[in-house]
Order: structure tokens, then C-alpha cells, then sequence
């Protein structure tokens, strides 16, 4: 078909549709009821989407059998995930469990950490200003660490729960991984049955555009955390600083928000410091350099090689996607509001381009427009006379 004879009026018709509701319903008491309900397909899905690929390697590069494929992907991710929770687990409780009585133990006098007295009243006042703020906060992490452990205990009901959800979503997947091919067609027949062609056509079109863009950034950026963990891990250790592991792993997940994320993790990774070596505050303080150092080796180094290619915007956009998609759906929402972003902006600009080329204004302040970084891909169109027959063989 030809894209061109497409407007982007219905792209923004679903979209505004789909975005009402959304807001709608998890404003509503409702929507816990109903996404309980469908909670177990959703992981399963977004499981299957994952495994989808381990499948076709072993099904398309050494050309086995799919379920023999299906099999072997659950036997290395499940191994996988067993060797990393056997290793790291084990030490990160222990870290945490280290922590809370390092907590317990802390008896600190601020008074002692800011006793001097400058010849300003001005800086005095100030001072005591920071003194009363803090210990109040300081008192309350004190407390806090009584009802530490209750709070644990009361959450290992809904941990059991969860496990149990997560079984449920992973038997699930291995049927949608098993009847991939059905279910795509039935998708399709559903879709071309009830929309006509142009507009079924642009909903396949968006949606390898949106497969392509959330692909490449998820794996973009877990390759990203990764090696920041790695980098992150080793100056730790290298200059001996207590919990590396535990602060470690903040690091690398807190990483994986855009731009927020090495400011989210700079808060728990002080305050640890702070907690392990009440005595040297001077650590603190080298562990927000580290940690700058680290950002910046990301943001100019490690970031535009490893997800700027598969992202290709600006930072505004990014830090418009963070923004808006933290303020609608929380954590979850700042880091898929980048890839939303992304395929937004990415289809609304070929709309521009289409039109400005019917108006004769094609190249119209390109040369003030920056180049995406992203490489082009080729999404492939639906053939008529090939989508004609498969019609007629269903």
C-alpha cells in the first residue's frame, strides 16, 4: 500500500482513545479488580515477547524443532535466573541484613558533625538550621529500623503470592510461544475483519515500528546497566567500600530510568555510605564523585554507543517522555515513556514529511533540524496481491 495516501488522524484517534481510558480506569477501584484479572496475561505476554527470541535462534540458526526451541529457552533462562539468584541473593540479604543493624547501632550526635563556630551569625544560623532538619530524619531511620522486619514478614504473603502469579504467567507464555503462529493470524484476521485495509495496514505498519523501538531501547539500555553495574562494582571494591554489591545493584537498576535514574540511585547509595562509615563523611562524598564520574562516562561514552543508536532523540524528548510517563504510571511509566515517546515523535514526523512533500515543501529547515543517530530500518510493507491470496487461503 501507499503510506502516503495515510493521515494521522486515526493513529491519534486510537491513541487518545486508548490513553482516556488508561487514566480512567487506574483512577478508578475498578481497574485493581481488572487487572488482577488479566495481571498473569500481561506477564505472560511480555515473557513470551522476551523468550520469543531465544526461540527463534534455536529455531532459525541451528534449526530445531519449535517445541525442542521452546524448551531449551525456558532450560537457559530459568538456569540463568537460578546461577544469578544463587550468587547474588544470597549476598545482598546479607548486605541488607548488615545494614539494618548498622541502622540499629547508629548513635550519632549531629551536633558533633557540625560543631563549628564561625564569627558569622549568619553561618551559625545556618548551621543550627541544618542540625534541627536533620535530626529529626536521622531519629526517624533510627526508629524505622524496629518495624523493619515486620513490615518483611508481612510482605512474604504477597511474595508467595507473586510467585505463584509468575508460574501461572510462565505456563501461560509456553502456549502463546507454542501457538505464536496461530495467534498472529488470528490477530490478524480479527483486525483486517473489523477496520478496512488502509487503516489495518497503518496499525501494522505502527506496530513493527513500535516492535523495532521498544526492542532495541529495553535491550539498549539492560546492556547499558550492565556494564555501568560492572564499572560501577569494580571501583567500588577497588577503594573498599562497604555494601558494593548492595549499592551496586541500586546503581544498575535506578540506571535503567533515562537521565533520573543516576540521581534516583545517588540517594540510597549515600545514605548506605553514610550509614557503613558514620565516622568518615569525607566517603560520601567521593561516592557522589564516583557516581558523577560514572554518569558522565555514561552520558558521553557508554550511553550514545550502546542506546543512543537504538533511541536516536534528543535529550528533551527523553526527558519529556521520563517526565510525563513518571507523572501518569510511576517508575514503570518513566522508563517505557521514552520508547512511547520515541515511536510518537517518530510517526508524527513521517506524517510532517508526507505532508510537506504533497505541499512541495520538501526539505523545508532541514538543515536546522537535527539528524537522527538512529539507523534506519526497513519495516516492511504488507503486499496487496500477497495479503489477497493468504485471504483466500484462510
Amino acid at each position: 500500500m501507499n503510506f502516503k495516501d495515510l493521515n494521522l488522524v486515526f493513529f491519534v484517534k486510537l491513541i487518545t482513545v486508548a490513553t482516556l481510558i488508561i487514566i480512567f480506569l487506574t483512577r478508578m477501584s475498578l481497574w485493581h479488580v481488572i487487572f488482577a484479572a488479566v495481571r498473569p496475561v500481561i506477564y505472560a505476554f511480555i515473557l513470551a515477547y522476551i523468550l520469543d527470541y531465544m526461540v527463534r535462534f534455536f529455531e532459525n540458526r541451528l534449526k530445531l524443532k519449535r517445541v525442542l526451541s521452546i524448551i531449551l529457552s525456558l532450560i537457559v533462562s530459568i538456569s540463568t535466573i537460578v546461577l544469578i539468584t544463587s550468587l547474588i541473593v544470597p549476598r545482598i540479604i546479607d548486605a541488607i541484613y548488615a545494614l539494618v543493624n548498622a541502622v540499629s547501632a547508629l548513635d550519632i550526635n549531629i551536633n558533633d558533625l557540625f560543631n563549628q563556630k564561625y564569627d558569622n551569625i549568619y553561618l551559625n544560623e545556618i548551621q543550627q538550621r541544618i542540625v534541627d532538619m536533620v535530626t529529626p530524619l536521622i531519629q526517624k531511620a533510627t526508629d524505622a529500623t524496629g518495624t523493619f522486619v515486620v513490615v518483611i514478614l508481612s510482605r512474604v504473603q504477597k511474595i508467595t503470592t507473586g510467585f505463584i502469579s509468575f508460574l501461572v504467567a510462565l505456563i501461560i507464555s509456553v502456549y502463546m510461544l507454542a501457538e505464536k503462529k496461530d495467534l498472529t493470524a488470528r490477530i490478524k484476521r480479527l483486525i483486517y475483519a473489523y477496520f478496512n485495509d488502509k487503516h489495518s495496514d497503518w496499525i501494522f505498519h505502527v506496530s513493527r515500528k513500535a516492535h523495532y523501538i521498544f526492542k532495541d531501547f529495553v535491550i539498549g539500555k539492560l546492556l547499558d546497566s550492565l556494564i555501568i553495574g560492572f564499572i560501577f562494582f569494580v571501583l567500588l571494591t577497588i577503594f573498599q567500600f562497604p555494601f558494593a554489591l548492595l549499592i551496586t545493584v541500586i546503581i544498575a537498576i535506578t540506571n535503567m530510568i533515562p537521565y533520573f535514574g543516576p540521581f534516583l540511585g545517588a540517594i540510597p547509595a549515600t545514605i548506605i555510605t553514610f550509614i557503613a562509615m558514620p565516622d568518615t563523611p569525607v566517603m560520601m562524598i567521593w561516592m557522589l564523585v564516583i557516581i558523577f564520574f560514572i554518569q558522565q562516562l555514561d552520558g558521553w561514552v557508554i550511553g550514545p554507543i550502546v542506546v543512543g543508536d537504538s533511541v536516536g532523540v534528543s535529550a528533551f524528548w527523553i526527558i519529556l517522555g521520563v517526565t510525563i510517563g513518571g507523572a501518569l504510571f510511576g517508575v514503570l511509566g518513566m522508563f517505557l515513556g521514552v520508547p512511547v515517546i520515541v515511536l510518537i515523535k517518530t510517526l508524527i514526523e513521517d506524517d510532517i514529511q508526507k505532508r510537506l512533500q504533497t505541499k512541495g515543501y520538501d526539505g523545508l529547515e532541514e538543515k536546522n533540524i537535527t539528524p537522527r543517530n538512529k539507523r534506519k530500518r526497513k519495516v516492511k510493507l504488507i503486499d496487496k496481491a500477497s495479503l489477497t491470496k493468504k485471504k483466500t487461503d484462510d
